[in-house]
């Protein structure tokens, strides 16, 4: 945990550096490749890690209050010795003792167990050699009977001898066997009691362990960072005008009087290309002369209408009537020529 903390410590390190850096190569550079808005932005965006350093210094005091109550429960459940580097739990000493004291009482039995075992094999070796002294004897036709009883004697005790410590180990056995049972129960009870301060060793270590991610993946400082980063991306997207700085760049180098004679040049191209597209209009708009023709013999022909007279003028009113159809023949033939009202 504290390598991971001096991890971030350098990043801080490495992060204010960066934004120093870049903010003074940005500062020192012409106008002509940096400037006005998006020179701000520019700076904006390098000074981003540097923004971001105190959020991972929150981070780094995080995890120094983590490794500081993991200190506290280290130096509780292993105390420092008076002598010697070597750390034990605080409860060691004290289930290292009952452990003992409970095998205690059947390490005893156990070891007179041991001894009667061998006792009994001493005796079944002395009754061994018992036997075979009394076989030769009885097989030695110069024995005495003396010896053949003395032998018999010794032989009698060896199995007496050989019967008492059977008994006792008979009874051991049984003594251990019980004796056994209890240790169980108190080893079990101990264990019972081992098996709680491990828990709460491994309780410990979790318990870190999860304020150990929490404070280096908090979501407070994931919401944090989300909002800084969305606020400079917002601001650049807001204040970062590329027309702003076009029109900068014009005035840094007095161009803008060059920008007004051609954008009046421009608006004047502009009224030419009105007046022009307004005249071809006009001129879609007229009538042909065939159009023309057409509706001027529409009104000769209603001018010529023979007008009704007394019917003692009947004769005269003929012949005018006759002329004016000539007439209109004629003009029916000429159709390519316009007329006007005059010839009419």
């Amino acid at each position: 945990m504290q390598d991971y903390s001096n991890l971030l410590q350098g990043f801080i390190r490495q992060s204010n550096a960066y934004s120093n850096k870049w903010r003074s190569k940005l500062n020192s550079r012409p106008s002509l490749s940096s400037y006005n808005t998006t020179k701000r932005a520019q700076i904006q965006t390098v000074s981003s890690p540097e923004t971001l350093a105190p959020l991972i210094q929150t981070r780094c005091d995080a995890i120094q209050q983590v490794i500081a109550s993991y200190k506290r429960q280290v130096d509780r459940m292993y105390p420092d010795e008076r002598f010697g580097t070597v750390h034990k739990h605080y409860r060691t000493d004290v289930m290292k003792k009952s452990f003992k004291n409970a095998y205690a009482s059947l390490s005893k039995i156990s070891d007179k167990l041991d001894r009667l075992r061998e006792q009994e094999r001493r005796a079944q070796d002395a009754l061994l050699q018992a036997q075979i002294e009394c076989q030769n004897l009885e097989l030695n036709e110069t024995s005495s009977k003396s010896k053949i009883l003395k032998a018999n004697d010794r032989l009698e005790q060896k199995q007496g001898e050989l019967e008492t410590i059977k008994e006792k180990v008979t009874r051991t056995e049984d003594e251990y066997h019980q004796e056994q049972k209890t240790y169980h129960q108190k080893a079990l009870e101990i264990y019972h009691d081992c098996r709680d301060l491990e828990a709460e060793r491994l309780n410990q270590i979790r318990d870190t362990l999860l304020a150990f991610n929490q404070a280096i993946h908090t979501s407070e400082y994931s919401a944090e960072q989300n909002a800084m980063y969305e606020k400079v991306v917002s601001t650049i997207e807001s204040q970062q005008k590329t027309v702003v700085d076009l029109d900068f760049w014009a005035q840094t180098y007095h161009v803008n009087t060059l920008s007004r004679s051609i954008s009046l040049e421009t608006s004047e191209n502009d009224d030419k290309e009105e007046n022009s597209e307004s005249q071809s209009t006009t001129r879609k708009t007229r009538k042909s002369p065939k159009n023309e023709t057409t509706n001027l013999t529409t009104i000769v022909e209603n001018t010529t209408q023979p007008v009704a007279e007394p019917e003692e003028d009947q004769s005269v009113a003929d012949k005018p009537t006759t002329q004016a159809k000539g007439k209109q023949k004629k003009k029916k033939n000429n159709t390519a020529e316009p007329t006007t009202p005059d010839q009419v």
